[in-house]
């Protein structure tokens, strides 16, 4: 690499980082204060995952001796929603698909904001690939 490149590089390296920095400086709050309330999360017009609002937990379970999949959504905004929840699981003993919709209530509702879906698997473990679409119900 010539001199005039690594120069070219070094010198855009250090522009990005000063602008990156007066970035920061500019979206601070006034007075170096962080109040430390942000606003409630918001859903998201169209039928989306809605990251904002719902968060996922998954993972492989024994029900007994059934070795299953379950998929447990929270709601943490105050809108209820409609989920439909698709599941393929790949294990060394088949594949397993599954689809279901959950409802789920606003979050004050307490138990009502958290449902799970489940579904059978042929073994504990393996590869799960996963999706939803949640919309404002």
């Amino acid at each position: 690499m010539s001199n005039s490149i690594r120069r070219l590089a070094g010198a855009t390296l250090i522009l990005c980082a000063c602008v990156t920095g007066a970035a920061a400086a500019q979206t601070a709050p006034a007075g170096g204060e962080d109040k430390g309330q942000a606003p409630p999360p918001q859903a998201d017009a169209a039928p989306t995952g809605q990251a904002n609002c719902i968060d996922e937990n998954d993972g492989y379970k024994m029900h007994g001796k059934q070795p299953i999949f379950e998929i447990e959504l929270t709601n943490r905004c105050e809108q209820r929603f409609k989920c439909r929840v698709f599941a393929y699981i790949t294990s060394a003993k088949g594949a397993s698909q599954g689809r279901g919709t959950l409802v789920l209530g606003p979050k004050s509702s307490g138990a009502g904001a958290k449902k799970a879906y489940r579904m059978k698997t042929r073994m504990n473990g393996g590869g799960a690939q996963l999706a939803r679409e949640c919309r404002v119900f």
